[in-house]
C-alpha cells in the first residue's frame, strides 16, 4: 500500500528512524549480540529471544538472560555491551556503504533541496551516527537529529518525536514519520504523526494496522520524491 499522492503533496517534513528503516543494521547487531554471548559466556540466544526482549521491550534481553544464567550473574551490562558494540562497529561501517543505504540518503539529499524538512529520530548512539555522517557526508542533511542520549525516555515513549516536532515547529498535518518497529510506531503515533511502517530491513516483521505499511523506506522515498519533483517542475512552468 502506498500513500495517496494527494496526501504526499501536503507533506513538508519527514521524521525518520535509522536502524531497520534507512539502514540494514538489525541483523548485524543481532549477530554481534549472539556471537559475543556464545563465544564469551557460552549462552545461546535465538532471533525470537532477541525480537521479544531486545526489539519489542527495549533492551531487556540481558536482564532476562541474567535471571536464568549464572555465568553472567556478576558481569555488568556495560561490560557485555562494550564487547557487543566493538564487534558491531566493524559491520556497521560496511552496512552504511551498501547500495540501498546510499540510495536512501541520496534521495533524502534531493528532498532536502526540494525544501522538505528532515529529522532523524533514532535510538542509535551518537558514536555510530558520527561515523555515518562522516562516511556519507551527511553533515547538513538533517534539520535535527535526536539520538539515544538526547532523551530521558526512549521509544515507545514519544519524547524523541515530540522534541523534534517542537524544535522544528512542525505542523503535524504536513509531516510523516517512517519507522520499522512497534516501539517506533507507538512513539510516532503517540506524538500525533501519520506513520509509515517499513519491513524489509527489520527482524520483527509484524505489520501494524495503525500505520501505512510499505516494504521499504526506499520505495516510499521514491514515491515522495517523484511527487515533489513534479511539484517543483510545475512551479517553474
Amino acid at each position: 500500500m502506498i500513500l495517496d499522492k494527494d496526501i504526499i503533496k501536503n507533506i513538508n517534513a519527514l521524521l525518520l528512524d535509522l536502524d531497520g528503516t534507512l539502514i540494514n543494521s538489525e541483523k548485524a547487531f543481532f549477530n554481534s549480540f549472539k556471537n559475543i554471548l556464545k563465544n564469551n559466556y557460552d549462552i545461546d540466544i535465538t532471533k525470537e529471544d532477541y525480537k521479544k526482549y531486545e526489539l519489542e521491550q527495549n533492551a531487556m534481553l540481558l536482564k532476562t538472560i541474567r535471571e536464568k544464567n549464572l555465568s553472567i550473574k556478576n558481569i555488568s551490562d556495560k561490560e557485555i555491551m562494550k564487547l557487543i558494540y566493538n564487534d558491531y562497529e566493524k559491520e556497521f561501517k560496511k552496512i552504511i556503504l551498501e547500495k540501498e543505504t546510499i540510495d536512501n540518503f541520496n534521495m533524502l539529499k534531493e528532498l532536502k533541496k526540494l525544501k522538505v524538512t528532515l529529522g532523524l529520530v533514532t535510538t542509535c548512539r551518537k558514536y555510530y551516527l558520527n561515523i555515518l555522517i562522516e562516511r556519507l557526508k551527511l553533515k547538513d542533511l538533517f534539520d535535527i537529529i535526536i539520538a539515544r542520549e538526547d532523551v530521558n525516555n526512549l521509544k515507545p515513549a514519544p519524547d524523541a518525536y515530540i522534541t523534534a516536532i517542537e524544535t522544528l515547529k512542525i505542523d503535524k498535518n504536513t509531516c510523516l514519520a517512517i519507522e520499522d518497529s512497534k516501539r517506533g510506531i507507538d512513539a510516532a503515533i503517540a506524538s500525533g504523526l501519520k506513520t509509515i511502517q517499513v519491513s524489509s530491513f527489520t527482524l520483527a516483521k509484524k505489520m501494524d494496522e495503525r500505520a501505512v505499511c510499505v516494504e521499504s523506506a526506499n520505495i516510499i522515498l521514491k514515491e515522495i520524491l517523484k511527487v515533489k519533483r513534479n511539484e517543483s517542475v510545475n512551479k517553474i512552468v
